[in-house]
């Protein structure tokens, strides 16, 4: 669409123009625009000539090449102007250029917005080189009623749609342009994606009703985009099943129905799951018709669940602790072993991240964390897994619970593969144990990648690295896990070691901090919504501590439009610079000769005491209202204090004065990234973190 309008207005053919309607079904991609202008406008021109010291001869003269380019252009030499260009001034001719139509322009222009258009993936076919996402198999473009030609993929443009594939694909004539929403409709194709979304979800109320059921599964909304984009005339079916079926679980019976068929469950007025599914099928709506692909579709679903329901049946047989000795023969990585290895290493991460969690209060059950971390990958080895690879983790937490193991132990392994996805449309975290598994694992899996030196680079993440430090990010976030981030990080390498897999040159995880920073970095601007300089502050002292970096960027980003804290920022600035030239230990006991530095340090002694336990349990906004005022003995100390003064002694102290101050705000963030109202954002300090 964008490049399109930028082609109209480039090329005269209408400013301002309306947006384009988005049209389209699985067979045609459309664009519809209005307010075209038939002909471009006139315009007057300048065309630049021979330069004008080339232009005339030394007696005055004009030269040939003068002469010659007056006469290419229709005028006498005396009617030139001079204009200035690129290549100096020049003797030029104004004339007018008149419009070309527009069916001429576009007959150009087209064939390349076609090419232009990205895909993911892209296919050439036949004998041609041409690629597209499908074979191109009509072409219609008019400008009013009459047809803009031109030739794309070896397929000329002309006049005539085609009607839906369940019709014999009938020829469509297109006589006007403004016709084709409605021509399309009368021949049974819905070209309008709103509108197909519009009638679906019509038709899924109304068959809820005429079952006396209550509504779909949850996870169908995010099925309605694909289906809308499947079909061309909609049409909602109900199909139904064995109610011995039920018996399976309901996370079994979802994905076989959502994921392998794109039906969509049923669920009672009470939310249980009824034996009835909704089929969104591309058809004329007979009743015929629907019967015969009903029938074919409970026949596929009902071998679906059979399968189903003899996997859970096999699987049951043995326990998860049963299986943990099959993930020898499941690779994890060549390198770095199996999955039997990955979990031995992931129970040993999960035990030292434990003992964190516990030691800073979090009330995790450390017995179910690790237990869950003994069998964490046991449902690899299950037929229902390997059948329906979605639902690894959670068939983990069914066995488990079927095997009547406590339930944070199954809630655990339900969530241990949460957290990967952006905020819209994320499941969140909901147990401590779920989320400390998650990071165990996820941090096992970075360190072995970037032991390995495999980096992502640019777009390029094979094994979803980015995604597995965005889990590890969202886990701490969700509820609030307070643990170091290096010291899990340099135990998964340590394990690692163990296995003998050593870091080489220790380059590739040297860049592991910095990678889950980014990641952090990503979800506090985009998903929390906090200011960028707000979470430059914050990171720039430390970001060691994921849930407490993110409180301090809050706290920051709160301060904003605080006058006393907004003074206190420009007068860290200063501080900053004059500590930036100089080795400085903080001020400890002395006598300091001026009042002005005494009342600073009265000052700061008393913020210190204050502002402790406030720093200490994470307060940062109260914190920040109580170093809002070190402001005015801050501004009367620069006032009246000579800091460089002669005096060795002197100049030591009030060195160290400033030191401890800047010790103290250091504990949230560093205010000189902070931008203030009508500033550029500030060059950061040289060396990275700041202390």
């Amino acid at each position: 669409e964008k490049e399109f309008l930028a082609t109209v207005r480039a090329h005269r053919l209408g400013t301002p123009i309306l947006e384009p309607q988005r049209l389209g079904t699985p067979r045609r991609l459309a664009l519809r625009a209005l307010d075209l202008l038939e002909r471009q406008e006139d315009r007057e021109v300048e065309v630049p000539g021979p330069r004008v010291e080339a232009a005339y001869d030394a007696q005055g003269r004009p030269t040939k090449a003068l002469e010659g380019f007056a006469r290419s252009q229709g005028v006498g030499v005396e009617a030139l102007i001079r204009v200035t260009t690129p290549r100096g001034e020049c003797l030029g001719a104004r004339r007018k250029e008149k419009g070309l139509g527009a069916v001429e322009v576009l007959s150009k222009e087209i064939p390349r917005l076609i090419a232009s258009i990205p895909f993911g993936k892209t296919m050439r076919w036949g004998s041609g080189t041409f690629r597209f996402a499908r074979p191109i198999q009509w072409l219609v473009c008019l400008l009013g009623s009459e047809r803009i030609p031109f030739e794309v993929a070896g397929v000329a443009s002309g006049t005539e749609s085609r009607g839906p594939r369940f019709a014999g694909s009938p020829k469509i004539p297109m006589r006007d342009a403004g016709d084709y929403v409605s021509v399309l409709e009368t021949n049974g194709v819905v070209c309008d994606p709103k509108e197909r979304r519009r009638r679906i979800e019509e038709g899924i109320r109304r068959e809820c009703d005429r079952l006396g059921a209550g509504h779909c599964i949850d996870p169908c909304a995010r099925l309605l985009d694909t289906l809308t984009g499947m079909v061309e005339h909609p049409v909602v079916a109900a199909g139904s099943f064995d109610e011995s079926f039920l018996s399976l679980p309901g996370p079994v019976l979802a994905t076989a129905m959502i994921h392998h068929q794109r039906f969509l469950p049923v669920l009672s007025a009470r939310g249980a799951l009824v034996p009835y599914f909704l089929a969104v099928l591309n058809c004329d709506g007979k009743s015929s018709t629907v019967g015969r692909i009903r029938r074919g579709n409970e026949w596929v679903l009902r071998a679906r669940l059979r399968d189903a329901d003899f996997f859970w049946k096999e699987d049951t047989k043995r326990t998860l602790v049963e299986r943990v000795s099959d993930l020898q023969s499941v690779l994890f990585e060549a390198s770095l072993g199996s999955y039997r290895r990955k979990v031995e290493r992931v129970t040993r991460l999960s035990e030292s991240l434990g003992e964190d969690l516990a030691a800073r209060g979090l009330a995790v059950q450390r017995g179910a964390l690790i237990e869950a971390a003994r069998i964490c990958k046991s449902d690899l080895t299950t037929l229902m897994v390997k059948e329906f690879p979605e639902l690894q983790g959670i068939m983990g937490g069914l066995y488990a619970r079927h095997e009547g193991r406590p339930e944070p132990v199954c809630r655990a392994l339900e969530q241990q593969y949460l957290g990967a996805g952006e905020a819209e449309g994320r499941d969140p975290f909901a147990t401590l144990e779920g989320a400390a598994l998650a990071a165990a694992d996820r941090m096992d899996t970075l360190a072995g990648f970037f032991l390995l030196g495999r980096v992502p680079t640019g777009s390029r993440d094979p094994v979803g690295l980015r995604r597995a430090a965005l889990g590890l990010v969202h886990g701490a976030l969700d509820l609030k896990l307070r643990f170091s981030i290096s010291r899990l990080r340099d135990r998964a390498v340590s394990l690692y070691q163990e296995q003998g897999i050593e870091a080489g040159d220790g380059e590739g995880i040297r860049k592991l901090g910095p990678f889950i920073e980014e990641r952090l970095r990503h979800v506090c601007q985009e998903v929390l919504g906090l200011r960028y300089d707000a979470v430059n502050a914050a990171l720039a002292v430390g970001s060691d501590d994921l849930f407490d970096a993110v409180l301090r960027a809050r706290a920051l980003d709160g301060i904003r439009g605080e006058d006393d804290l907004e003074a206190l920022s420009l007068s860290y600035r200063r501080v900053r610079n004059i500590l930036s030239e100089q080795e400085v230990e903080p001020l400890g006991a002395c006598t300091l000769p001026q009042e002005e530095e005494r009342a600073l340090l009265t000052a700061l002694e008393s913020a210190e005491r204050l502002a402790r336990p406030l720093l200490e349990g994470g307060e940062y906004t109260q914190a920040l209202s109580v170093l809002a005022g070190l402001r005015s003995p801050l501004d009367r100390f620069f006032e009246k204090v000579l800091v460089m003064d002669e005096d060795a002694g002197n100049r030591r102290n009030r060195l160290g004065l400033l030191k401890r101050i800047s010790n103290l705000l250091l504990q949230v963030g560093d205010f000189a990234d902070m931008v203030l109202e009508g500033e550029s954002a500030p060059v950061p300090a040289a060396g990275g973190k700041r202390g």
